[in-house]
């Protein structure tokens, strides 16, 4: 019997030091790139699915917030 295994994997990235979105879509991207050339032997995946989201500090309340 052939088989192998899967798994769905999450990695939350709680913060990317960029100055534009564009650029933190870039280093995503590198990072991507990099664990694909990493585990290319290894490891196949389908897609990869992610969206930069922006947060800005409200000063006013203390708190974080998602643009």
């Amino acid at each position: 019997m052939n088989k192998y295994y899967s798994t769905d994997l999450t990695i939350p990235i709680i913060e990317i030091v960029a100055e534009t979105k564009e650029q933190a879509e870039a280093i995503v991207q590198t990072f991507i790139d990099e664990i694909s050339s990493v585990m290319e032997l290894k490891i196949h995946w389908e897609e990869c699915d992610w969206e930069i989201k922006e947060n800005i500090l409200d000063e006013k309340e203390g708190i974080w917030v998602e643009q």
